[in-house]
């Protein structure tokens, strides 16, 4: 289901600096991961894939674009991110970054 041909080494990059509407900001999450979207992408969907299964090889660093600008026109879903990347990085022990600015 994910590739992870050496995903455990490499960077995964997710730019929001487009993100209009919640589908985009979950799309692209799964996107970066490798996992398909041929089906709904839910928060509990990745969450259970990505955090709660020891699986998948995932990357050692997620980089985040884009957020300030995103958290206004889409804040619960801004929120929802947040709380999947905090999953993410304590239970698969991933560094996690949110670049505010370039």
């Amino acid at each position: 289901m994910i590739d992870s041909t050496n995903m455990c080494n490499k960077q995964v990059t997710i730019d929001l600096t487009y993100a209009k509407n919640a589908l985009f900001v979950r799309q692209s999450v799964a996107v970066a991961f490798g996992v398909p979207i041929d089906r709904e992408i839910t928060w509990v969907f990745l969450q259970e894939l990505l955090c709660n299964s020891s699986e998948f090889a995932l990357p050692a660093r997620v980089l985040v674009y884009g957020l300030p600008s995103a958290s206004g026109a889409i804040g619960d879903e801004i929120r929802m991110l947040r709380t999947f990347l905090r999953a993410l990085a304590t239970t698969r022990s991933i560094e996690v970054q949110i670049v505010l600015h370039d």
